[in-house]
């Protein structure tokens, strides 16, 4: 069993997660939903895989001898996390948010557009609004569009992601 541990996580990477898509469209359709705001839980499908396998990885990289001092001392319940295991996994958090928060863009052009039949949900958002252009073929709005959201990651990582990142390994470092 111990060999196989190290390969759980890959079975649920494995997992498309668009094969959800149809569900949460047909639900939207059926139910008569916004679009506008039921069709984010597709971005969020798209993204989740990023924060959970970091917190995976970080969750498996808390040294032993931290969780030996833990068991020795008796730290149990709300301490144990508050102590030993968010401050060690807060890092890779971050970094699959950082992560998760990219891919979320790309996820926006293919979850703000959705069809169902002979439905097609439309949210408002930049990725729709790259999503028509290329369907128009529409060369220059499809490249404005790129180029802002390019923009946007980027000035997102510079002024928001990038000092939570210095924060998280500066206080949080486990070694």
């Amino acid at each position: 069993m111990t060999f196989f541990a190290p390969f759980r996580g890959i079975f649920l990477a494995a997992f498309p997660v668009n094969l959800i898509y149809p569900i949460v469209v047909s639900s939207i359709v059926l139910g008569r939903l916004n679009p506008d705001i039921w069709l984010s839980p597709l971005m969020i499908l798209g993204t989740q895989w990023y924060i959970l396998f970091n917190v995976i990885v970080g969750a498996s990289a808390i040294p032993p001898d931290m969780r030996y001092a833990g068991e020795n001392f008796h730290v149990r319940g709300w301490l144990w996390w508050k102590r030993i295991a968010l401050p060690a996994v807060f890092p890779f958090y971050v970094t699959g948010a950082i992560t998760a928060s990219g891919g979320s863009w790309n996820a926006s052009v293919v979850s703000e557009v959705a069809e169902w039949g002979q439905q097609r949900l439309t949210a408002t958002g930049l990725g729709s609004y790259i999503s028509h252009a290329t369907d128009a073929g529409d060369f220059r709005r499809t490249v404005v569009g790129v180029v802002v959201m390019a923009l946007f990651v980027v000035v997102l990582n510079r002024l928001f992601w990038r000092p939570v990142f210095a924060r998280a390994e500066r206080k949080f470092r486990m070694t």
